[in-house]
């Protein structure tokens, strides 16, 4: 598709778009967005660990709330850390053509966070994210992006053993149990960044 337009549409509805050739390009923008004093909460993410976010906000000295670079004994209360922080910085698992964002999650502490958590979102993500539509973008988590997770988190779904396709499975490792559509930013949010890489990265 051509770029422009969708970024055109995540502008018409109320997300501020930017597009950028490169990661670097990308990470340099948003370290220069979010101030070093700052506290930001993180969610899992394979793009954010591309652009080495993490590790880069806590070397320059902001407080981050991430199960990630924690104990997994306290990753219950960095749960709600996050969700408490000034900033909360994730990628998507789809976008649409027409500016929507989709997205799956197991325990729904990154999208609960990303729809009533902190005022200021970052949403971070490849081109290999976008999609023509919502049931496109569905698909595309249940057969591709879920699929890997699964199998990069050690879970034992059926996807694992047969990646592109889904099984609706009732296990309890499954990662597909809470799907949120943002159509526009809530009411409670200052600022929600859409930030697109012309890249392939996560899943």
């Amino acid at each position: 598709m051509i770029y422009s337009e969708l970024i055109n549409n995540l502008k018409k509805n109320g997300f501020i778009p930017y597009f950028f050739e490169t990661k670097e390009e990308a990470k340099n923008f948003i370290l220069d967005l979010i101030p070093p004093n700052d506290s930001i909460g993180m969610g899992g993410s394979m793009t954010t660990k591309a652009l080495d976010l993490g590790a880069s906000f806590v070397k320059r000295g902001n407080v981050v709330n991430s199960h990630a670079l924690c104990d997994p004994s306290k990753q219950n209360m960095v749960y709600q850390l996050a969700a408490a922080s000034t900033w909360y910085v994730s990628s998507t698992n789809a976008i649409t053509e027409s500016g929507e964002l989709v997205n799956i999650d197991g325990s729904a502490n990154r999208v609960s966070s990303l729809a009533f958590g902190p005022k200021n979102i970052v949403y971070v993500l490849g081109v290999n994210k976008i999609t023509k539509n919502i049931d496109e973008a569905i698909k595309r988590i249940r057969t591709i992006s879920a699929p890997l997770n699964c199998k990069r988190l050690n879970k034992t779904t059926p996807c694992v053993t047969n990646i592109g396709t889904c099984d609706d499975c009732p296990s309890s490792d499954c990662i597909c149990n809470v799907t949120t559509i943002m159509h526009h930013p809530t009411r409670h949010q200052n600022k929600v960044y859409i930030i697109i890489i012309n890249e392939e990265l996560g899943y």
